[in-house]
């Protein structure tokens, strides 16, 4: 019986442990990611330029880290996932309805 219920709190132990590893891991998943929707108004060498359907104008970092969904130019409407700081992790190409386009 001694056994029985030392395996029991090993095992109690390891799933406390295992739990408090993989809520740390989603917290690293996806540090101060935002969506940013709108038309791009110009690109700017690095830097592209969107006004959000709020209209504010946000100028976004892209570089060779940046996964593009083809290539843009002025007009254009997309979907950027950027970075706190306005890195552009990505842009896609969105429809013409956008839905409520605001930045999270």
């Amino acid at each position: 019986m001694k056994k029985l219920i030392g395996l029991f709190v090993i095992a109690m132990i390891l799933s406390v442990g295992m739990a408090t590893l993989s809520y740390a891991a989603a917290d690293m998943a996806a540090p101060g990611s935002q969506s940013v929707k709108g038309d791009l108004l110009k690109v700017e060498g690095e830097f592209y330029v969107v006004k959000d359907m709020t209209g504010k104008e946000i100028r976004l970092h892209v570089d060779k880290t940046t996964k593009l969904d083809g290539s843009f130019k002025a007009g254009d409407k997309i979907e950027a996932q950027a970075t706190e700081k306005d890195h552009a992790l990505s842009i896609k190409h969105l429809a013409d309805d956008v839905g409520s386009g605001i930045r999270k």
